[in-house]
Parts: C-alpha cells; sequence; structure tokens
C-alpha cells in the first residue's frame, strides 16, 4: 500500500474518530440492549456487528482507493468512493475530533488536502487549458494596494511587491483564467460563470478544505498559501508549485 508521510496524520485523527464511535456506539448498546433482547437475545449482538461491518467495509473501500498508484490506467471504480468516502464521511469525522480534543486542525487540514489532492492525481484525469480555473485569496494582494483585482486580474499596477504581477504574467503565458475571490459567495458565483472541469485553489488550509468540500464532486486540487505576516494579511503563493499543479492535469501541455 502507498501511504504517504503527509497521509499518515489524517490517517491518525481517523482511527481516533473510529476508536470514539466504536466506544459510544457500544455504550448505547448497552443502554438499549436490554429492550431489544426482548425481541431475540442475540439482536444487539447481530446490529452492532453489522454496524461494525459497515464501517470496516468504509474504510477498507477508502485504503484500497489510497492505495492506487497514479498511472495511465483508470482506477475511478476505486477512486471515485474513496474520494466519497473522504470528504463525506472521514473529514466530519476528523473535524468533530479536532474540535473535542483541541487538536491541531491545520495540520489536519493539510493532510485531508494532500489526500484529496493524491486521489485526483490517481484519476489521471486531464483538462484543457482553457476549463481549468485558478481561484486565488485576495490576501495575496498587499493589503494597501488600491488596484481592484477582484475585477481583473490584469488590474494589477506592476510593482512586483506581491504574486499578483507574477501571476498574471502566468494567466496571459498559459491562456489559463484566474479569479480572485474575496470569500465563498464571490468563488461560488465564478464556478457557477465559468464551469471549469478542474479548480486549482489557493488559499488557507480552513477554506481549501470548505471549497474542496462545497464544490464535490468538482475536482478541486488544493496549494496552501504562505502566511509571513499571519493569517489573510499579505499573504504568498508558490508559483513553482502552482505552475507544476497545472502541468500535472492540463489536456495538452504547450
Amino acid at each position: 500500500m502507498q501511504v504517504k508521510k503527509e497521509h499518515i496524520y489524517f490517517l491518525k485523527i481517523v482511527s481516533v474518530s473510529i476508536l470514539v464511535i466504536l466506544a459510544v456506539s457500544s455504550f448505547l448498546f448497552w443502554l438499549i440492549s436490554g429492550g431489544l433482547e426482548k425481541i431475540s437475545p442475540n439482536l444487539p449482538a447481530y446490529i452492532f456487528l453489522a454496524l461494525d461491518a459497515v464501517l470496516l467495509f468504509v474504510i477498507f473501500i477508502f485504503l484500497a482507493g489510497l492505495a492506487k498508484k497514479q498511472d495511465k490506467r483508470n482506477n475511478s471504480f476505486l477512486i471515485y468512493p474513496a474520494r466519497y468516502i473522504l470528504i463525506k464521511i472521514l473529514y466530519p469525522m476528523a473535524f468533530f475530533i479536532t474540535s473535542i480534543f483541541r487538536i491541531n486542525r491545520d495540520k489536519m487540514q493539510s493532510s485531508f488536502i494532500e489526500i484529496n489532492n493524491f486521489l485526483l492525481f490517481s484519476l489521471n484525469k486531464k483538462a484543457a487549458l482553457d476549463r481549468i480555473l485558478i481561484l486565488l485569496p485576495h490576501c495575496l494582494q498587499l493589503h494597501n494596494c488600491k488596484a481592484k483585482i477582484t475585477d481583473d486580474i490584469h488590474n494589477c499596477l506592476n510593482c512586483g511587491k506581491c504574486n499578483i504581477k507574477e501571476l498574471a504574467t502566468l494567466s496571459d503565458t498559459k491562456g489559463i483564467f484566474i479569479a480572485v475571490a474575496t470569500g465563498g459567495t464571490l468563488a461560488r458565483r465564478v464556478l457557477e460563470e465559468k464551469h471549469p472541469k478542474a479548480v486549482i485553489a489557493v488559499a488557507c488550509e480552513r477554506d481549501l478544505s470548505s471549497g474542496i468540500i462545497d464544490s464535490f464532486p468538482l475536482p478541486v486540487y488544493g496549494l496552501t498559501n504562505i502566511r509571513p505576516n499571519g493569517p489573510c494579511r499579505d499573504t504568498l503563493v508558490d508559483v513553482e508549485a502552482l505552475r507544476g499543479l497545472i502541468e500535472k492535469i492540463i489536456l495538452n501541455k504547450l
């Protein structure tokens, strides 16, 4: 099985989640077993075993999808359900556990984003450059800049003090649409207008995780921003890493 180091933290959180679910479900069955035993003495055990079997099956499908190698074969039989399980079942479990035990949520979400990207790469689905959308957070722009780049990234004043000039050049060179979103509502509007086949989103771990979940089943590849001045202020993006993501998913490399 191929399990990368970046995936381990999320899998640890999920393991704790499963243990908590088993403990709580065991306690609940212990409370209600008296009533169930009146129907059949073995009914509580049968129900408990059935629920455990479903949980183990879900985990098996997810791990089997995670173990698939990134190649040119069609792996969608396992990858699609694995990504569904990751987003709809395992992430909410992990989020709940980080809330209860005050575990580092950014680290968990970063691991979640890495697993999401890995599964999408494993599908080996390509998109034309004009069907790829890059979504950027507004905090990449200097906080005191007067240019209104949310309307058009090319409104950049080209001072070179942030990444926007470099990203506008990337947009022109690749012929790829780049949008700056100030929040989830604007991001959803851009998605509705452009109907992209794939999205590369740059943001903090929290916003990326919520965007991946809200946009499912649309493929959203996440790239966390760099925050030398703390969250939401004069952030940066690794442009070379962004170029690398584009190269991995474009239909015809130029």
